[in-house]
């Protein structure tokens, strides 16, 4: 974790998020819903739209990202005020050095300052690295599944895990 900082990207730090974008893409292609050719087409205005559209965190080291995470409020969910995280690597390089708590900290801690108790994401099947992350940090599969249908046609399976306070079950419990 030496020599790492972890700090929101602002739409300024456009050419940084869309370098360090397309190398996870490019890196780990299965665990994306987008393409590496489909954003490779995007402009400095879509990447500065992005940045202020959505709450991203790009973890620094000697002046290069080494990992991003974004995160959104999810509207009209139950509970309302959820956050949603999505878009998270980090470089191989960083890999086991603590960058990917770092990110999940920062998003957890902006949800907090926003109001929510529930953060989301979604992993992709077969993703059994990130699956033990998440669960490392205390989250835990809600039950939901998806099957994403990327824009190539392919398709992404993927469960939801949730980290916060249980949702009463059907008797309460």
């Amino acid at each position: 974790m030496s020599g790492t900082t972890v700090r929101r990207a602002e739409p300024a730090d456009w050419a940084a998020m869309r370098r360090a974008r397309l190398a996870a893409l490019a890196e780990s292609p299965a665990a994306f819903a987008s393409t590496v050719s489909r954003e490779l087409g995007f402009d400095e205005a879509e990447w500065r739209r992005r940045a202020g559209a959505s709450v991203w965190f790009l973890a620094w080291r000697d002046g290069e990202p080494v990992g991003m995470v974004a995160s959104f409020a999810e509207g009209g969910q139950d509970p309302p005020g959820s956050w949603h995280l999505v878009g998270m690597w980090v470089s191989p390089e960083a890999r086991g050095s603590g960058v990917a708590d770092q990110l999940v900290q920062a998003v957890a801690g902006h949800a907090r300052a926003a109001g929510s108790a529930r953060l989301t994401l979604w992993v992709a099947d077969g993703n059994a690295r990130a699956m033990a992350f998440y669960r490392r940090l205390g989250f835990r599969p809600s039950g939901a599944r998806q099957t994403y249908r990327r824009q190539d046609g392919t398709e992404l399976d993927e469960q939801e895990l949730v980290l916060g306070p249980r949702e009463p079950g059907p008797r309460g419990t």
